[in-house]
């Protein structure tokens, strides 16, 4: 018995199937069939290809930077505040998969010739942000923007799919083990 559970253990230390897998996945390292989508960090639903994410302007922020977010080089955030005088870290996506919620609104808009609807995940209900569309397209029947349109995200309400898939791996080891302390028992 003793003999066995000490092969188990150089089996085991010397590379065995214990190997942990490599989860730190770096943009350079996806295949160009490789599709990130950015999900809804409470229920985890596809809200948008992070291919649409869109570099526009915002004069009505408080400030906007360039840096690297969601494992993306050079992605544009904007700093921005609403009536209420609450602040969001946003970025601009051309395409979503959100309900807008209420009317058009051209009030404090922070994008001058757009109007404005919340927007919300369609499977949770959560606030992910707004829409813009512009103010001479906008109809009471439109729920969607148009083409001209887009999608003011709220960074804290959104992840990568690929950053959330690399905390839910599990690595091969804990299966290994698992399978090998079941024989020894």
């Amino acid at each position: 018995m003793v003999f066995a559970a000490a092969l188990l253990f150089i089996f085991l230390v010397c590379g065995g199937v214990t190997k942990f897998q490599d989860t730190n996945i770096r943009p350079g390292e996806l295949t160009s069939s490789a599709i990130d989508y950015f999900l809804c960090r409470i229920c985890g639903n596809d809200l948008s290809p992070v291919s649409t994410l869109m570099h526009i302007d915002c004069p009505a922020s408080l400030k906007s930077r360039t840096t690297h977010q969601f494992g993306i080089k050079d992605i544009r955030i904007h700093t921005v505040q609403n009536s209420l005088h609450l602040k969001f870290d946003v970025i601009i996506l051309k395409k979503a998969f959100c309900i807008g919620k209420g009317n058009w609104q051209s009030d404090f808009s922070w994008f001058p010739g757009y109007v404005w609807k919340v927007c919300v995940c369609a499977h949770c209900g959560q606030h992910i942000g707004w829409m813009f569309e512009p103010l001479h397209l906008a109809t009471k029947d439109k729920i969607y923007p148009s083409k001209e349109g887009f999608y003011a995200t709220i960074v804290s309400s959104i992840v990568n799919e690929i950053y959330a898939d690399s905390l839910i791996v599990v690595p091969k080891h804990f299966t290994a083990r698992s399978l090998t302390s079941d024989k020894l028992n």
